[in-house]
């Protein structure tokens, strides 16, 4: 059964952003919300550098730890404008992303 419909513009970033969102869902257990709000980073072949959100969306150690395995690191700004709906007790939720104006609701 349908569980979830998710998407974000973004060009290359848009299969990271559903990556992350998918994954805080299923694997770290977030309700939607949390998983659509939670920190973002991203990494393509070209540039090899790994971007994170920030200032302060990641701990300095973190950070340093990615740093240490060798990792170029980009912080700062945002990206995206994730919209997700997901069955929950019986309803769909909607989850706008909070970093951009949007809105969301539910039935």
């Amino acid at each position: 059964a349908l569980r979830m419909v998710v998407g974000s513009p973004g060009g290359p970033t848009i299969i990271t952003q559903v990556f992350h969102v998918i994954s805080n869902v299923i694997d770290h257990h977030m309700s939607l919300a949390d998983a659509v709000s939670a920190p973002r980073t991203h990494h393509q072949a070209l540039p090899d550098r790994l971007r994170v959100e920030g200032p302060g969306g990641f701990a300095e150690s973190v950070l340093a730890a990615l740093r240490g395995l060798g990792h170029q690191i980009d912080e700062g700004g945002t990206w995206g404008d994730f919209q997700a709906i997901m069955r929950s007790g019986g309803r769909w939720v909607g989850v706008s992303d909070p970093r951009a104006g949007g809105g969301g609701s539910g039935y």
